[in-house]
């Protein structure tokens, strides 16, 4: 485990495995998990915040211990044989749901997404570098992510949109699961296609793949087939950019 999570159970029930995660100080990541906590409807596709306390020197949060997919990928493929399509799907609809509240992770990745085996659910983690914008059109300079997950553009030094990065990043995992479990989805590679395309203004949007969670009845204005095959020519012209100005959730 990195050094600043350690491994701790309830002494009342051993069997339930948790970690306590010391925060580093600029870290917005309580902010972040206490706002999407409060949200209704919630999603089974982001870690709960089972509990938190301040100490003199920082913030700790405590939260369920699962394994990763990175490492079930690299070590237990197995454990993960036929759960493709659910594993795929539990990413987009998780970040589709963070981008529908105005919350984007910038640092998706396997290592940052876990795997609930109990019910059979992905779950995305680690807050650190989460940001909250006005829109998909908000730009920042401050380049954040890991290396090889990161979008081209954030490599590359320039203003950018951490919404569109996001789509990136998760079409990369997309493709790193398919490599990984020597799995295919017709449907979801050619999602994953449009999500990592160039041009940040070519990417699908996570809330055209994903209906929100509120949308019980799960109509879509467009069916998904009709997302993957739309023709870029017939894309809208790209929007004004705006420079990043908006706090980050206020207490």
């Amino acid at each position: 485990m990195p050094p600043n999570i350690f491994p701790v159970y309830r002494p009342s029930d051993p069997s339930k495995k948790f970690i306590a995660k010391k925060l580093h100080e600029k870290s917005h990541e309580l902010k972040i998990l206490k706002h999407l906590n409060n949200l209704q409807p919630r999603t089974e596709h982001i870690i709960s915040l089972h509990a938190s306390f301040q100490t003199q020197s920082t913030s700790w949060l405590i939260l369920p211990r699962m394994d990763s997919v990175h490492d079930l990928v690299y070590h237990d493929p197995n454990k993960l044989c036929g759960k493709l399509a659910e594993v795929c799907w539990g990413l987009i609809k998780g970040v589709a749901y963070l981008h529908e509240h105005g919350i984007a992770h910038r640092d998706i990745k396997p290592a940052n997404l876990l795997f609930d085996r109990r019910a059979s659910c992905l779950k995305i983690i680690d807050f650190d570098s989460a940001l909250q914008v006005e829109d998909e059109d908000e730009e920042v300079n401050d380049p954040r992510g890991t290396k090889h997950w990161m979008a081209p553009e954030i490599e590359n030094k320039s203003m950018y949109s951490p919404i569109k990065a996001d789509r990136w990043s998760s079409g990369k995992v997309l493709f790193y699961l398919f490599k990984g479990l020597k799995k295919e989805d017709t449907l979801l590679r050619s999602i994953a296609g449009k999500l990592t395309a160039r041009s940040p203004n070519q990417r699908l949007s996570m809330l055209e793949i994903a209906p929100p969670v509120s949308d019980v009845a799960g109509e879509r204005k467009r069916t998904l087939q009709n997302i993957v095959e739309v023709d870029e020519k017939d894309a809208k012209p790209p929007k004004a950019k705006k420079q990043r100005h908006t706090v980050l959730l206020e207490e």
